[in-house]
């Protein structure tokens, strides 16, 4: 697969039975939703919790991205309520640029976290840097 930002090809990391692409060039990383779902499934969230089309669109007048599956474009949606973490989005899964995944995991700390602070956690835990 190709990263939609850089277009370099996504390497894969895999933590806790979930594969995650990410892009060694521009650190981007991809969350397949399929991965989205089963992360929500051992964390126990339901059908609704993980559900990415309720993300908000943000009226971003960006050129899209284009999805690493299907290679359509993707829509830019905020991941948080106070709208300040865009990322993009497909049917396919989430893209996050290089410090959006930052900006989600500072969100959680400071106690803005809802449903989707699991895989933040998760996220956090995967991609920490060595002390």
């Amino acid at each position: 697969m190709e990263c939609p930002a850089c277009r370099q090809e996504l390497i894969v990391v895999e933590r806790e039975r979930i594969e995650l692409d990410c892009c060694a060039a521009c650190r981007g990383l991809w969350f397949d939703a399929g991965e989205f779902d089963l992360l929500a499934e051992i964390h126990g969230l339901g059908p609704a919790e993980r559900d990415t089309a309720r993300f908000a669109l943000a009226p971003i007048q960006e050129r899209p991205r284009l999805c690493p599956r299907c290679d359509r474009a993707m829509d830019k949606a905020w991941f948080d309520e106070p709208h300040t973490i865009l990322v993009d989005r497909c049917t396919h899964g989430i893209w996050f640029d290089r410090g959006e995944l930052g900006h989600a995991l500072e969100s959680v700390r400071l106690g803005r976290s809802d449903a989707r602070s699991v895989m933040v956690s998760f996220l956090g835990e995967t991609f920490r840097r060595p002390a």
